[in-house]
């Protein structure tokens, strides 16, 4: 028998609320989804010198409330409400080998207390500050971003 590999791409939000005194509030989790458009950017991760423009890398996180399903085909948020660079990704620290032997990359970024207020809903990582490619959506129960509290987004993609 043929030893065999899932080699399908997948990621999870994991959303954390904080507050003033940075104590964890509220945690809640929700697989996403990888759309078209970001398995195509890494695909054309692999021929990047070939490609005019080059690609940027993930380097944003966009906040909205759109709630209809994800379909791998959106390539923007339904209702971005926010947008926001990512922090800086040390390899060191946020590339990981999972023990099946995939790599699991983390990437996070924090929502002050006056940021994107609201009920959040959806949440996307992008390539640039306006548009850019979206490389995956994630839709989720309403969180109320409020000026009470942090919220902190921590995605786990596993390759």
């Amino acid at each position: 028998m043929k030893p065999s590999e899932s080699i399908d791409m997948k990621g999870r939000l994991t959303l954390q609320k904080r507050n003033a005194a940075g104590e964890l509030v509220e945690q809640v989790a929700a697989d996403n989804s990888i759309m078209l458009s970001g398995r195509e950017l890494v695909a054309r991760m692999f021929i990047h010198k070939a490609i005019d423009p080059p690609i940027d890398p993930i380097s944003y996180v966009a906040v909205g409330t759109g709630t209809t399903a994800v379909d791998p085909a959106n390539t923007q948020l339904q209702t971005e409400l926010f947008r926001k660079p990512i922090n800086t990704i040390d390899p060191t620290q946020h590339v990981t080998t999972t023990s099946d032997k995939k790599i699991k990359l983390t990437i996070s970024a924090e929502l002050d207390f006056n940021e994107a207020n609201g009920a959040l809903t959806e949440a996307g990582l992008f390539n640039a500050a306006n548009a850019g490619v979206m490389y995956n959506r994630v839709v989720f129960d309403p969180i109320n971003k409020s000026t009470d509290f942090k919220l902190t987004l921590i995605w786990e993609i596993v390759f």
